[in-house]
């Protein structure tokens, strides 16, 4: 059986879903990345002839905020959990880096209009572009592959896969295409199929809200629990409600502002010349503050990191308690004044 891989360029995808949306005359438009891979080999099979491609892999390649404005703690959090999404969820393989938004807001409209700071992302393309000539070099790796890309950089990883013996398509969005993709007469070798248009396949992609009975986890949540949301959580995942997301941010910021460290006192950092940030470390939780929803995480080497409640993955709350072992992934390294921060904490059972 003929095998298909799938490569998708996130940060572009996802950067070019306004386009989408206005075409779709629908301003909430997402993709559901569950069906994606689904719809565009169908899509192949169907233009093309195939009795049924085999679809292998999908590989998606994106960034991630890091050293951000803990104000935008919610909204980073969210976009680590779409990606554990993709990969538990749907069984993607997911490769993404990390961007040092060196302290600032992540949004450039909740910046001060004179701050030009403009983050970069780095190694996207050429992870993408890796990958395709890695699997395309492998024995019975895959014969096609799509990619979902839309930037020029791409065309001499096409051509050299396609000098390997493997097809490629390309699935793109009109307004965000590069002209030498769409060329009908292929000067350069890039492609071996017409462009798979996704406005023309939207209606297949698109997410369709459904409604969940659910109830607020958060230990702070004031009258009933039980509600209705659209929001799809991963399996063990706890639900909290807009009221109390948003006591969270707020008790964050207090927090981790107002706190040093565990102890009160200065804390050890550096520069994150190791690549800490978005790795996963281990320490012992410490100094507690059960009734106020946050506490800190202590490595070997001493630093400290601040984690709230709404931080941790696989335990209730009430359950904690100081002296713990606990695995966490680093968001953001102690600068020598102020903790760490935390992500994704979760207990180490001995």
């Amino acid at each position: 059986m003929t095998k298909l891989m799938v490569f998708i360029d996130g940060t572009w995808l996802y950067s070019n879903l306004r386009h989408l949306a206005k075409e779709f005359n629908q301003p909430g438009f997402y993709i559901d990345y569950g069906v994606l891979p689904k719809v565009l080999k169908r899509e192949l099979e169907q233009r093309e002839g195939f009795d049924g491609l085999d679809l292998v892999r999908t590989f998606l390649f994106g960034s991630y905020p890091v050293n951000y404005d803990i104000v935008d703690e919610d909204r980073a959090k969210r976009r680590r959990d779409f990606f554990s999404m993709l990969r538990e969820e749907y069984h993607y393989e997911v490769d993404v880096f990390p961007i040092d938004y060196q302290r600032r807001r992540i949004l450039h409209d909740d910046r001060s209009m004179d701050d030009s700071f403009a983050p970069k992302e780095k190694c996207v393309d050429i992870a993408l572009a890796s990958s395709m000539m890695y699997n395309a070099a492998i024995p019975g790796g895959y014969d096609i592959a799509i990619a979902v890309i839309g930037d020029k950089d791409y065309f001499p990883v096409l051509q050299k896969v396609r000098q390997l013996g493997k097809r490629v398509a390309i699935a793109s969005i009109r307004q965000s295409c590069a002209k030498m993709y769409t060329d009908r007469n292929d000067d350069k070798g890039l492609k071996d199929y017409d462009v798979i248009w996704l406005r023309d396949i939207m209606d297949d992609i698109a997410l369709k809200h459904q409604e969940w009975q659910v109830e607020c986890s958060s230990p702070l949540h004031e009258g009933e629990r039980g509600m209705v949301t659209t929001i799809r959580l991963r399996e063990g995942q706890p639900f909290f409600c807009d009221d109390c997301r948003t006591r969270f941010s707020d008790q964050k910021e207090e927090h981790f502002e107002g706190y040093l460290s565990s102890d009160g006192e200065g804390v050890a950092g550096h520069e994150d010349e190791d690549g800490t940030v978005g790795k996963s470390c281990e320490g012992l939780i410490e100094n507690l503050k059960q009734d106020r929803g946050f506490g800190f995480i202590k490595r070997e080497n001493g630093f400290s990191y601040f984690f709230h409640m709404s931080n941790l993955t696989n335990v209730d709350w009430e359950s904690i308690h100081s002296g713990v072992r606990a695995k966490f992934t680093v968001i953001k390294e102690p600068d020598g004044i102020r903790a760490g921060a935390a992500d994704d904490v979760t207990l180490l059972r001995e």
